[in-house]
Parts: structure tokens; C-alpha cells; sequence
């Protein structure tokens, strides 16, 4: 196959304040997604899987699709993992080492509400069930903003912390708000991870730079359709107008 699709949700629960809505999915509807997914052919994999096939060791099934979480929120526990171990998919969530069993503070007073973050315990208790761990930084900071030595302890002690807790390498990361530059990719690979996933739309392909894994951002108003809109035309733009732009502009390459 050409291509593998990563999708990237937040919180599964319902939404407290209209700025929740972009992070805040209902159960019902994260369900629908994976369950329209299936019902449509996608085949769920892990990042272990797609990390095998950029790096030319490994193949995957026609319309690969994997599952991520950003920040680790205690209803991914509570709410996403009886959904995802329902429809068998081996979904990945990034936490935030240092706020474990807190709340997403780096939020507050942003019109978003206060989240509880899941405890190392019932990370653990997810792990042993098959889901991914993966690492978010210690505190979900700005790494670009940050002095060369701040961000590597953010970065290396993140993956330390988790690895200690759960008593299993950590081979992903994800960067927080998807701000990176080259040398926060450098400071990712010499801390030993394998891949970071971005939040840059579109397709993952042989020639995706690991460091740069790209992922498709599902908000918590996204019906089905329009996700699966977005994962076909690469894009975090649900509306109808982006394959009216995408055909349109193919009509026109091809009677120039």
C-alpha cells in the first residue's frame, strides 16, 4: 500500500464549554467514527506498524489507519478504552508525565474546563490490555520557545518518567501543539525515540520523514462523513468545499 492515515482525537467525553468542542468528543459519536471506519474497510494498526513500514521493514494493509490520543485524559480511560478495545484497535496516547493524575492545567483560563489526566495506575491497567503509551513531554510546553537544555529534560525526562512507571520502552512521542523546528526534532531522535508525530494534515507515505509523522485532527463535532473527508483529501478542513476544490482544480490541470 501507499499510504497509512493517523488520526489524532483529544478527550472522549462530552463537551463542558463551546471551546471543549474542538477537543471534546461524546463517547457515542468517538464510537460511531471507529465504527463507520470499520463498516468502510480501514484496517486499525499501531505506530509500531507504521513506524516498520516507513522505515522499510514491514508492510501494511489497504487503508491503514491508527489511532492517537494527545495529553492522556482520565476519560480515555474511562470512555475510549472499552470503545477501543470494542473494535480491537491498538490506539496510542501520549501523556504528560509530569501532570499525571492532575488536570490539564496549560488550558485553564482559555475558556476551556478543567480535565482530569489519568493516573500512572490506570495507565498501567491500559497497557496491560494493549493500548499504546506514548510521551507528550513532562509539562505540554512550547518546545520551540524553550532554551536547548529546558527542552531535552522536557523531552528526556518525560520518556525516563514513563518508562520507569510502566516498565516498557517508549518508542513515540508527540509534539506538544505540534510546534517543533529542526533542532527539537534532533533533541526527539538523540533521546531515542523511533517516531513524533506531528499535527501537519495529510497521508503518511515510504518517504514520511519518521520525525514528522503527519495525522488528521478529529474535532468533537466531526460526523462521520466529514472525517472520512478529511482522511481522504488529507486535510483537518471538514466542509464540502474541499473536494469541490480538489476536482475542480483537476478538471482544470487537465484541460490546460
Amino acid at each position: 500500500m501507499g499510504r497509512c492515515d493517523i488520526l489524532m482525537y483529544h478527550m472522549v467525553s462530552d463537551p463542558n464549554t463551546k471551546a471543549d468542542r474542538r477537543f471534546a468528543i461524546p463517547p457515542a459519536r468517538f464510537e460511531s467514527h471507529l465504527r463507520g471506519l470499520a463498516k468502510r474497510g480501514c484496517r486499525f494498526v499501531s505506530l509500531d506498524q507504521i513506524a516498520e513500514f516507513l522505515a522499510g521493514n514491514g508492510k501494511l494493509p489497504e487503508s491503514a489507519i491508527a489511532v492517537t490520543l494527545d495529553d492522556g485524559y482520565e476519560d480515555n480511560y474511562r470512555h475510549a478504552f472499552p470503545i477501543l478495545s470494542k473494535y480491537q484497535v491498538p490506539a496510542s496516547i501520549f501523556l504528560v508525565s509530569d501532570l499525571m493524575g492532575g488536570s490539564n492545567r496549560w488550558m485553564h483560563g482559555r475558556g476551556y474546563s478543567h480535565r482530569p489526566l489519568m493516573t500512572w495506575e490506570q495507565a498501567r491497567e491500559l497497557q496491560r490490555h494493549g493500548m499504546h503509551l506514548g510521551a507528550h513531554t513532562a509539562n505540554h510546553v512550547r518546545l520551540p520557545e524553550l532554551d536547548q537544555s529546558t527542552a531535552h529534560r522536557e523531552i528526556s525526562e518525560c520518556k525516563i518518567r514513563i518508562e520507569q512507571e510502566l516498565g516498557r520502552p517508549v518508542p513515540h512521542f508527540a509534539y506538544p501543539y505540534g510546534l517543533f523546528n529542526k533542532g527539537i526534532r534532533e533533541l526527539v531522535r538523540q533521546c531515542g525515540f523511533r517516531t513524533a508525530c506531528s499535527t501537519k494534515p495529510g497521508p503518511n507515505r515510504a518517504a514520511t520523514d519518521l520525525f514528522a509523522l503527519r495525522r488528521i485532527e478529529v474535532t468533537g463535532t466531526d460526523s462521520l462523513a466529514q472525517l472520512v473527508r478529511k482522511i481522504r483529501f488529507g486535510t483537518n478542513d471538514p466542509s464540502l468545499g474541499v473536494p469541490i476544490r480538489y476536482y475542480w482544480s483537476r478538471l482544470r490541470s487537465r484541460t490546460s
